[in-house]
């Protein structure tokens, strides 16, 4: 059959719209998560539930073959579907009656016998989300591999640590990168220790109980979810919302790395630091009326869309709480939920990826900056020189000092120290200079780089 597709004038959400789909979706996961796909993966269900019915003798084998022939949603008439949802007020049986229809007798006797409608939608919606997680994973994949080849290759680039928001010690921006790529490869394991635990079948009847398939039920369900590529659930789970729940909860994880490293990445392109700034062409336009403008336009969509996901996560937490063995006050509101959830997820990673595969390091501005405060960055490293000669606090107070004048004064802290007796006593100016290198006091940035670099490769 033929499908009219909507209209510019018909569309409400952003996924669909022409002038936003490619920024809060992709064309991996809006594939995934076609409206017919939703149908189809409900055909595919009810072809593994006969097969597996049929394999153990429980319906003809012929029967079985013909409605896997039959599980195609091109051989559906949405249109009579949505006729018969309106006279009916149920999901899935205007699509059994189109699907009978086409099998004809005697096979159609056969079709989702003894299924609920519930088994068969939350089984799809895990085959559908399957899919979506195996996404999820190469996205993953992709953007660690971008930010390991970052990190490397930043592995001794020099800049200024912040911490509360000012200059606290010199470091590399390879070891910034390593805090990004540390936190997102949990989140990659995360992500793929979720999928034996979430991404489960559930055929078990009406209530659970396998009654309609008597004692063989269990193995008609292990067949079923064996055949579809699921996992086995250990009960029966209509009023069990809890892997849903986790799965978009590991959406909000990923989701938080995300906006962290999107939101340093948007600071460090601020016109006061320009450390950092998200590639452009000069056709790049950041203001309709200011034309210098280059605004770090990927990580504002990274944080807005982040926060909608997670945003989801706690809708989904809302979600878990069906009433006695089976509701669908809640059940009905995944079906918005779960998919919008993981397309902005798939668009966010999407973006993140091409903000950080294109990202332009000035490295010249971030030595600017270490130096900015004319020494005072080094004030510990100087109060540890300084502590060979006297105890610790007392050094920590004497730099203290010193670090209060040199920066209400704008002075080099340097010649504060050469000039205050408490240091010369204990310290030569080629002593302090040495001190005062940012180089000399990054410590084991660089094997930590080195480290994680080698856990991450393997």
């Amino acid at each position: 059959m033929t499908h009219t597709p909507d209209t510019f004038a018909d569309i409400v959400h952003p996924m669909d719209a022409p002038l936003f789909k490619g920024l809060t979706s992709t064309p991996e996961m809006r594939e995934i998560f076609r409206a017919d796909g939703f149908v189809q993966a409900w055909l595919d269900v009810e072809a593994a539930l006969a097969e597996a019915q049929a394999e153990i003798g429980m319906i003809p084998a012929e029967a079985a073959a013909a409605i896997r022939a039959k599980a195609d949603v091109r051989l559906i008439d949405i249109a009579r579907v949505q006729a018969h949802g309106k006279q009916t007020a149920h999901t899935l049986v205007g699509v059994l009656r189109e699907y009978r229809a086409n099998l004809g007798d005697p096979h159609q006797t056969w079709l989702h016998y003894g299924a609920t409608t519930q088994d068969i939608i939350d089984s799809a919606t895990m085959l559908t989300l399957a899919r979506a997680h195996a996404e999820v994973e190469r996205q993953l994949d992709a953007l660690i591999a971008v930010l390991l080849e970052l990190m490397r290759r930043h592995r001794d680039t020099l800049m200024v640590a912040r911490s509360h928001g000012n200059h606290a010690l010199p470091f590399t921006f390879g070891l910034k990168v390593a805090g990004w790529l540390d936190e997102m490869d949990r989140n990659r394991d995360r992500w793929r220790e979720l999928k034996t635990r979430c991404l489960v079948g559930n055929l078990s009847g009406a209530i659970g109980t396998f009654a309609a398939w008597g004692d063989q039920g269990l193995e008609v369900q292990a067949r079923a979810c064996r055949i579809l590529g699921l996992g086995v659930p250990r009960t029966w789970w209509h009023a069990q919302r809890d892997r849903l729940a986790e799965l978009l909860h590991g959406l909000a994880l990923i989701a938080g790395t995300s906006a962290r490293v999107a939101q340093e990445i948007y600071v460090s392109c601020m016109t006061e630091i320009g450390e950092l700034t998200e590639a452009y062409t000069h056709d790049t336009v950041g203001s309709s009326t200011m034309p210098h403008k280059l605004n770090p336009i990927g990580s504002e969509w990274v944080r807005s869309l982040a926060a909608i996901v997670q945003g989801n996560a706690a809708v989904m937490d809302r979600l878990m709480t069906p009433l006695n063995e089976r509701d669908g006050s809640v059940w009905r509101a995944e079906w918005v939920t779960v998919p919008e959830t993981f397309c902005l997820a798939g668009a966010m990673l999407a973006q993140l990826h091409k903000v950080l595969a294109g990202l332009r390091v000035n490295d010249a501005r971030m030595r600017e900056n270490l130096d900015m405060l004319k020494g005072v960055l080094l004030s510990e490293r100087v109060m540890f020189v300084l502590a060979r000669s006297m105890p610790l606090g007392d050094a920590h107070e004497v730099i203290h000092d010193i670090s209060i004048r040199a920066l209400e004064a704008r002075q080099p802290m340097l010649d504060l120290l050469v000039t205050d007796p408490r240091v010369a006593a204990a310290c030569d100016r080629a002593e302090l200079e040495e001190a005062l290198k940012p180089e000399n006091y990054t410590g084991l940035s660089g094997a930590v780089v080195d480290a994680l670099a080698r856990a991450v490769a393997e």
